[in-house]
């Protein structure tokens, strides 16, 4: 075992080592061919064909830390899918209409619901792990607590009605496809109304998700200097991205469904989308470089989170800088994404190693993840920057390649046994954000993650456009 996730000073309350040296996942001769892997992680919701954020290994169904995301993720769901629209036709259909089932309709506090919100984590009654978290943190489900779904949902409901748009008349429950878009760009558009202008999250349970973002752990989000941001008006880069993609795609959806009632007319939409873009640049670009995130202090001024992570990567997979006119942006993205301190020998770190909070098996804060790593060089491509692709996908997959399953995450640094972690530890501290009095500060990756199989798929398809450099 290793000590380089643990800094001085800490104090260690516990650490439990869960995948064994011996255990086949870290063999790559062990791995199944990805054509497995895939079909072992779709399922049906009622007639919709979903993917579960993950499953376990047969020889891992009795190990609960490996058992913790069997079921319909709003995020997760909307991701694979996008990864894997040219290998499992219907998938992403599929995903649109089982989450428009589940979309809010009323606002609940604790289930943090909300008129349009698109559900973050659906179980079902009986899950095991659904009674825990309904015990332990007072949750109820479907379970609302993320702020990117809603705009993630809306901008695939977009890209498939371009090419069918019959599928907005759909019923779905009491309301068609078109309708339930309406609701989510009313939510979009209330959710923004914000002293930022920026979405923020801000849980309406104070035993919620704290960082209602795709880096949701508590210690997420931090300052240069290591402090972590506070509770209530953080605005994540990535966030701003997602949202103008979903105002774009709301635009085009209303051309296609004008007669309904939407809150404002198509090109407001795209004006709203830019005025995000604008609200972006004024709050987190830093003149050579972008912060991660910002976040109102107590006299109410917004301070820039000057922490390079891969966040600022996910900007290149939108459209939110397309066009010549933006170009410098792009490039400070792209040497940032390739630099020595983000990018590592198993791919893209979530946090720069040159950071005071950097761990290299950090959940959010230095471990690489492979989804992350292979959306980032997606975004090179479609910006035509290969070289610096290839350097990132390519280490991405070498390092998947490496051992024997597809897992969530991946050490940057100080590799055991393959690139992942095997054991659990907490120290002291509160940064998950539900005062419980501890930090999990790293814990095995699930080793057969959805995002990951579908990540590397996308990458095995497209590998002729980032391989050759």
């Amino acid at each position: 075992m290793s000590d380089a996730d643990i800094k001085g000073g800490e104090k260690v309350i516990s650490r439990r080592l869960i995948l064994s040296p011996s255990d086949p996942v870290f063999d790559p001769r062990f791995r199944p061919p990805i054509e497995t892997a895939i079909p072992w992680l779709l399922a049906y919701r009622g007639s919709w064909l979903i993917p579960y954020a993950s499953v376990a290994f047969d020889h891992h169904r009795g190990l609960g830390e490996q058992n913790l995301y069997r079921c319909l993720f709003g995020r997760d769901s909307l991701v694979i899918a996008d990864f894997l629209g040219a290998r499992v036709p219907g998938l992403r259909r599929g995903v649109i209409c089982a989450l428009a089932e589940a979309q809010g309709s009323a606002f609940n506090n604790q289930s943090e619901e909300e008129p349009g919100r698109i559900a973050h984590e659906v179980r079902d009654p009986g899950d095991e792990r659904a009674r825990e978290i309904m015990e332990t943190e007072g949750w109820s489900f479907p379970y609302f607590g993320s702020i990117d779904s809603t705009s993630l949902w809306l901008r695939a409901l977009a890209k498939e009605a371009l090419e069918e748009p019959g599928l907005l008349d759909l019923p779905i429950g009491n309301k068609t496809l078109a309708e339930r878009a309406v609701m989510a760009t009313r939510w979009i558009i209330a959710r923004l109304e914000t002293p930022s202008g920026l979405m923020e999250s801000k849980r309406s349970n104070p035993n919620g998700i704290k960082n209602q973002v795709w880096k949701d752990s508590g210690d997420s989000y931090m300052h240069a200097d290591g402090v972590l941001a506070g509770n209530g008006s953080l605005a994540s880069i990535e966030t701003a991205s997602e949202n103008f993609d979903a105002l774009y795609g709301a635009s085009q959806i209303q051309l296609l469904r004008p007669y309904l009632d939407w809150p404002t007319s198509a090109e407001e939409l795209k004006t709203i989308a830019h005025e995000v873009r604008n609200k972006l640049l004024e709050h987190m670009w830093l003149g050579d470089r972008f912060a991660l995130a910002t976040e109102r202090n107590a006299q109410g001024n917004q301070i820039p989170l000057d922490s390079q992570a891969s966040n600022q990567g996910r900007l290149l997979d939108s459209s939110i800088f397309d066009g010549p006119e933006w170009e410098i942006y792009r490039m400070v993205i792209a040497d940032a994404l390739t630099d020595p301190q983000l990018l590592g020998p198993a791919g893209l770190r979530t946090l720069s190693s040159n950071h005071p909070s950097y761990r290299p098996g950090g959940y959010h804060t230095g471990s690489a993840w492979p989804m992350d790593g292979v959306f980032a060089g997606r975004g090179l491509l479609r910006h035509g920057l290969y070289a610096q692709a290839s350097a990132l996908i390519g280490r991405t997959v070498s390092a998947l390649d490496s051992i024997g399953g597809y897992p969530e995450l991946l050490r940057s640094d100080a590799p055991l046994h393959g690139w992942v972690t095997s054991e659990v530890i907490d120290i002291e501290g509160s940064a998950d954000g539900f005062g419980s009095g501890f930090n999990r500060v790293c814990q095995p990756p699930q080793m057969l993650q959805g995002w990951t199989v579908s990540a590397y798929a996308w990458a095995q398809d497209h590998r002729q456009m980032w391989n050759r450099w």
